[in-house]
């Protein structure tokens, strides 16, 4: 089982995002401006990640004034200005359309790979798993099996091989993986999640653990899910999910959009602010925070880089949707901007 690819990081370090959200803040700043240079001057890496960022902002920078985005903006600040109830969704398909301009450079922000070396498959110490595979928070990994069949790991995640005998069995323990599957039905395909199993034969499918939630994404082929009280066999374009003790729900969803995080994006339609910070905390090492409720339930729609917590930020505020202030290294907290 050969760990072929590299692992990758998330884009800007915390400390470059923080510098840029405060920078564009507070451009006057004299004493700001003073600790700024010293950071940057400290550390060769310093200056490639503020290059980075800078790099991100520039091109946003080439659309921020194209009629499309400034319609947009005018008319998320519109609808925020209009009481803070139940935001409308009328206005996210707009957003939707600009944040799209010239290939999606409202999702902008390069990354940085972590490292050209994969990291080493550690060797579990309990009896049950051959071997475990993980990612760090931002990172993202593919293992190849010895049958041919790959796991792709997503970031913060840890997934055990626990048999290679009669059945090719492996436990997502938590985070989330994409299966591509190599054909052999002597011998089944068995990953078992928060106490359930899918079983293929040869697909591709997604399967996500959280606290409390889970959930599988089938993309190619059929798989049957099961728990010791039912089983449900799934057809391409279905997403099977479960939240605590609730039924399990299935439906026809995007499964592309499910698994762009494996080309390093993450798509939302109309999604709450708070559910798309969220997942973009997912990847980031650097937290969002919102504290405002109204700001908290308005929709977006677009794509948006995984890691890109800085690009992300300058999007809500070129946009006039929100505000941001660094409380520290670690943490942006988001407001809504004040009328007038």
């Amino acid at each position: 089982m050969n760990d072929n690819r590299p692992q990758h990081g998330s884009s800007a370090s915390p400390d470059a995002a923080s510098w840029f959200v405060q920078l564009e803040r507070r451009p006057h700043d004299a004493e700001l401006r003073q600790a700024f240079e010293t950071w940057l001057a400290a550390s060769p890496e310093h200056r490639d990640d503020w290059s980075r960022v800078g790099d991100a902002w520039t091109r946003m920078d080439a659309v921020k004034d194209d009629p499309a985005v400034l319609a947009a903006r005018a008319a998320v600040q519109s609808e925020l200005a209009n009481a803070r109830r139940a935001p409308p969704l009328r206005w996210a398909a707009g957003i939707a359309a600009a944040v799209m301009l010239g290939g999606g450079l409202l999702a902008f922000g390069a990354w940085r790979q972590a490292g050209d070396a994969p990291a080493p498959v550690q060797v579990a110490s309990a009896p049950a798993a051959l071997a475990v595979y993980s990612t760090p928070v931002g990172g993202q990994r593919t293992v190849t099996l010895k049958d041919g069949s790959q796991v792709t790991l997503s970031t913060d995640t840890e997934v055990h091989l626990t048999s290679w005998d009669r059945q090719r069995a492996l436990t997502v323990v938590k985070g989330e993986a994409f299966f591509e599957v190599a054909k052999n039905p002597e011998q089944p395909f068995v990953v078992t999640a928060a106490g359930r199993t899918v079983t293929a034969l040869g697909t591709a499918f997604d399967v996500r653990v959280q606290p409390n939630q889970w959930s599988v994404s089938l993309i190619e082929g059929k798989v049957r899910v099961a728990s010791a009280q039912t089983s449900v066999d799934m057809t391409p374009g279905h997403h099977l999910s479960q939240r605590g003790d609730s039924a399990w729900s299935v439906e026809q969803r995007n499964v592309a959009d499910l698994t762009s995080w494996r080309d390093g994006s993450l798509v939302f339609e109309n999604q709450p602010l708070a559910a798309i910070v969220h997942e973009m905390n997912r990847y980031s090492t650097q937290q969002m925070r919102i504290a405002d409720p109204a700001l908290a339930a308005t929709p977006l729609s677009g794509r948006f880089k995984t890691g890109d917590v800085a690009g992300f930020v300058a999007t809500l505020e070129a946009y006039g949707m929100a505000r941001s202030s660094q409380t520290s290294s670690a943490t942006i907290n988001l407001f809504p901007i004040a009328p007038g």
